[in-house]
């Protein structure tokens, strides 16, 4: 199996991680939120295809689950793309909703009229729809401070090619 032909990694992030389940979703990962209770939870969301990611103290140490340690979000990301050795080729940013995770659809600027702010719709032309939740997304002053924390976190250069939007 070459690596283009690898699946795209996903990500169980227990309850108490909201912060950084939403900084995987802006890099475009499936990032489900799910309350890691149990080690039957653990193997079920393993042979899924997931990944879990906690903070819980009793699951440090099993295999196939990644620790974190740091309570900062910034830094919990940090130890996810480092730990599971995330790539810059593997990002999709922009790509998926950072509330339901649900991927985002490409729309015509046409139909969010009444949806987004009028100076929104008189000067942008990129947008995305959630089709799950409905909420629409445009390229921004808010995702380009996104773009620099991200850059500034992991060394990569995000600007070019940037896929999807958001406020």
């Amino acid at each position: 199996m070459s690596e283009s032909d690898e699946p795209e990694k996903r990500f169980a992030a227990d309850v108490m991680l909201g912060r950084l389940t939403k900084w995987l979703r802006v890099l475009g990962f499936d990032a489900r939120s799910v309350l890691l209770a149990n080690l039957a939870v653990i193997e079920s969301l393993i042979s899924g295809g997931f990944i879990p990611v906690t903070r819980r103290e009793k699951f440090r140490g099993l295999d196939s689950v990644i620790f974190i340690g740091s309570d900062d979000h910034f830094e919990q990301l940090a130890e996810v793309i480092s730990l599971v050795g995330v790539g810059r080729e593997e990002v999709r940013l922009f790509s998926r909703c950072i509330l339901c995770n649900a991927g985002l659809d490409q729309i015509s600027g046409q139909t969010v009229f009444g949806a987004v702010p009028d100076y929104v719709f008189e000067t942008a032309s990129d947008f995305r729809k959630c089709p799950r939740c409905g909420r629409v997304y445009w390229p921004g002053s808010h995702r380009r401070k996104m773009i620099g924390q991200l850059e500034s976190l992991t060394g990569w250069r995000l600007r070019e090619g940037e896929e999807g939007g958001t406020k």
